[in-house]
């Protein structure tokens, strides 16, 4: 008897705060999301070495009596709900009522407040207890100051990274709360610098501009689309300015900036061959919806959500962003690209509020592309065929083996002869497997693959699938089979290195989809066989090329999503040879 035990209200505390508290920055959202629900229109967030030392936030919310600032500081006591009916129904950032309890158990922490009547108060605790009370001034709103962060959980403090490490992930939260919240003006200060100040205008690109630089936000487009459960509205950034990180991909639902990794996919995927592989489109999405269909109760930060039919939801975004994705020009100007760090300057912003006679915003790029080739080139062809998508423009060389090089009264175009070519044969390829009319023809004399006893297993069990490619086998023993039909398609000559990708592929990929597959399998094939760098074409191949890749539903970016064409504009030329300014 005996050894089970009540927890004293100190060491539960302590273990939320496990759950809440991992670093400074869960102090900073758990506080921030307070002064939101306490609908503060101004908030400023005071940090001393990235919260390490100090962090406060003030707002100019409702405010606390006395008695509510001394029941909020006791476990499980939260204004945001009260009754299991308003767990489901949750339209509040905070409601666990662990917050405050939890950050006293770990640190010092004291709070003033005030209704803005004739008095305040203050109050302060540390380990749990209450060390000191009284009146304070009139000011409506709420202070919170929380020093001594993990004074007495020594090992936690192990696991900080140091201040700029800290400091990151705040500013990256303080973002996400400005996006999520644009009627709110932020301010983020570190060490008595402001780091970031928003006006509270209500203007969401205005706070884009704030965070990404006002020459990308100049260039984002707003998309919409509702469904019948889920409206959902935001902003995209031109698919050629793009980061490395995926958390540049903004989530909102109903106010609360969440985490959603399927959704996430789903935003990715619209973007399919319009970026590379590993590169993001700068994105902000608000998803409006009945709490109902949300549970934001899986997760002790609150962040990551539940949503009901997601498929639904998923489906009502892929057609919002591909309709917005599609009205993007895709040839990558070079006064247009954004590398490097942003631009913003007062000018900048004034011409992103207002004016907007500022042009030729500054770029960093690699110019030594256009050294002198020592190759001459005679031959000028006749203006190739017009397309919407391609401008009509004249052949006057290729440069390195590689690009080849067109002009036209706007500017000079450089076309990337390998991406081209792979995506001619993409689009050639995806069009056969995606529309199979059984066009294979017999071999006159079937050769011979080998597998392993593993392999030979999956491709007895998956024959169907591999039919469907049009090729046909048979077993000529324990562990190879013959292929006695291949697809119409397949180059000759390449018949038995396309069969091998063909069955790879398919082996590899047992868990996808049949499109998922046909798309993966076009890329590879249409990468093997292009034209590659350093290759010679000659003026008639160079107008097959283009013939063909007018001809293509994409013909601005290869499958894996690099650039095919860059512009170079006659007025970033000039400027380059000081002819204008």
């Amino acid at each position: 008897m005996g050894v089970i035990i009540k927890l004293d209200e100190h060491i539960a505390n302590m273990i939320a705060a496990g759950e809440v508290i991992e670093r400074p920055a869960n102090v900073v959202k758990e506080l921030t999301e307070n002064a939101i629900d306490a609908n503060s229109s101004v908030i400023e967030i005071d940090l001393k070495e990235a919260g390490m030392e100090m962090i406060r936030i003030t707002d100019n919310g409702c405010g606390m009596d006395e008695a509510d600032a001394n029941s909020a500081f006791e476990r499980h006591a939260t204004s945001k709900i009260k009754s299991e009916y308003d767990l489901f129904r949750i339209h509040s950032l905070g409601f666990r009522g662990e917050a405050l309890p939890s950050i006293a158990a770990i640190a010092k922490i004291e709070l003033t407040t005030s209704l803005g009547d004739n008095t305040g108060y203050k109050i302060a605790f540390q380990a749990g207890k209450k060390i000191s009370s009284g009146v304070a001034a009139a000011r409506k709103g709420t202070a919170i100051t929380v020093t001594k962060l993990f004074y007495n959980t020594p090992a936690r403090l192990k696991y900080m990274k140091g201040p700029n490490y800290e400091l990151a992930i705040i500013t990256e939260l303080v973002d996400k709360f400005a996006l999520a919240h644009p009627d709110v003006a932020f301010t983020l200060i570190n060490n008595g610098k402001v780091l970031f100040k928003t006006s509270g205008s209500g203007n969401v690109l205005e706070v884009l501009g704030s965070i990404y630089g006002y020459s990308v936000a100049k260039q984002m487009k707003l998309f919409k689309n509702d469904g019948r459960d889920y409206q959902i509205n935001g902003y995209i950034a031109n698919p050629l300015i793009n980061r490395s990180s995926k958390n540049c991909i903004t989530l909102i639902t109903n106010g609360r900036v969440i985490k959603n990794p399927k959704i996430i996919s789903t935003v990715v995927a619209a973007f399919d061959q319009r970026i590379p592989k590993g590169r993001y489109a700068i994105t902000l999405i608000n998803i409006t919806c009945d709490p109902l269909l949300i549970d934001v109760n899986i997760h002790p930060t609150k962040q990551e959500i539940k949503f009901s039919e997601e498929a639904k939801l998923s489906n009502v975004l892929t057609a919002a962003l591909k309709k917005t994705i599609d009205q993007f020009a895709m040839i990558q100007e070079s006064e247009n690209l954004v590398i490097g760090p942003s631009i913003n300057t007062i000018q900048d912003q004034l011409d992103f509020l207002g004016d907007n006679s500022l042009e030729n915003m500054k770029a960093v790029i690699d110019y030594s592309v256009f050294e002198q080739s020592t190759e001459k080139h005679e031959m000028t062809l006749p203006p190739l065929e017009t397309s919407n998508l391609i401008p009509d423009m004249e052949y006057i060389g290729q440069y390195a083996g590689t690009y080849l090089l067109f002009q036209n009264t706007d500017g000079l175009y450089l076309v990337d002869q390998h991406a081209a070519a792979e995506r001619i044969r993409y689009e050639n390829y995806i069009l056969h497997m995606s529309h199979p009319q059984k066009t294979y023809y017999d071999l006159l004399i079937p050769f011979n693959l080998d597998f392993s006893n593993h392999d030979v297993i999956l491709i007895n069990d998956h024959m169907t699938e591999i039919s469907a490619f049009g090729i046909i086998l048979s077993p000529s023993g324990n562990q190879s089979f013959f292929i006695n039909s291949v697809p119409s398609w397949f180059p000759k000559g390449l018949e038995e290195a396309y069969t091998e990708e063909v069955i790879n592929l398919v082996l590899e990929s047992l868990d996808l989809n049949v499109a998922t597959v046909r798309d993966e399998l076009a890329k590879r094939l249409a990468c093997k066989q292009s034209i590659k760098a350093n290759h010679y074409v000659n003026d008639g191949e160079v107008q097959t090329i283009m013939h063909d890749l007018r001809q293509c539903n994409n013909p601005h970016t290869c499958p894996h999503g690099r650039p095919i064409i860059v512009k170079i504009s006659l007025r970033e030329i000039e400027k380059m040879f000081k002819r204008v300014m």
